[in-house]
């Protein structure tokens, strides 16, 4: 099954902009200028691990701009959940040549953009019933997703659109520990050992 995916952005004024004009135009997406500035990029996403990692290195310099759109059958759709997409897919098509990926945890939002997406396979491996399989290339074995509601990527809290869904506001459920330091940063005069000072130290001396 194969999926076309949309990237439209620019004009913008950030200094990554002829990066970004000039890796869609040499990457495996058809790349087209709508307009002075405003561009364009196609990608038939099938089982080609180049195509979506190409997506996901676009994305990842773009999809912050306010001139950047995601379409996928003409609808719009999350920059943020194409962007992990592909990045997974990528991974997945890498490694094991087809999704591999444990659902044992449950369906992630990226699997709705995604071609691999096996409705069989991931009522196979979410059931509770039958243990998630092990796949025996490489001796790797899926990787278990973590819980929704565990943050680990600062990015998903500035993504506009996964904003909006959540009214604007962080929900209570949503568990921020994993971006929080263990020690808050140390001021320039302090030492960054987070110890006390041994008193009877004599204080470094210059050269």
């Amino acid at each position: 099954m194969k999926r076309l995916l949309i990237v439209e952005f620019g004009p913008s004024r950030s200094k990554r902009f002829a990066k970004a004009v000039a890796a869609a135009q040499r990457g495996p997406g058809e790349c087209v200028e709508l307009e002075p500035g405003r561009y364009r990029v196609s990608f038939l996403l099938g089982t080609d691990a180049a195509v979506y990692r190409s997506l996901a290195y676009l994305l990842q310099g773009v999809r912050h701009w306010r001139a950047t759109d995601v379409y996928q059958a003409a609808e719009p759709v999350s920059s943020y959940l194409a962007r992990e997409m592909a990045w997974c897919a990528s991974e997945q098509l890498g490694r094991f040549g087809d999704c591999r990926w444990s659902l044992s945890y449950g369906i992630p939002p990226r699997c709705a953009l995604c071609p691999l997406f096996d409705p069989k396979w991931a009522a196979r491996t979410s059931s509770r019933e039958t243990p998630t399989q092990q796949v025996a290339i490489g001796e790797l074995a899926p990787r278990p997703e973590p819980d929704f509601h565990v943050i680990t990527d600062l990015d998903f809290l500035f993504d506009r659109e996964v904003r909006a869904l959540l009214d604007w506001q962080i929900p209570d459920w949503m568990d921020l520990s994993r971006l929080i330091p263990d020690f808050p940063p140390a001021a320039p005069d302090e030492p960054t050992n987070h110890e006390p000072d041994d008193p009877g130290q004599d204080p470094p001396t210059g050269p």
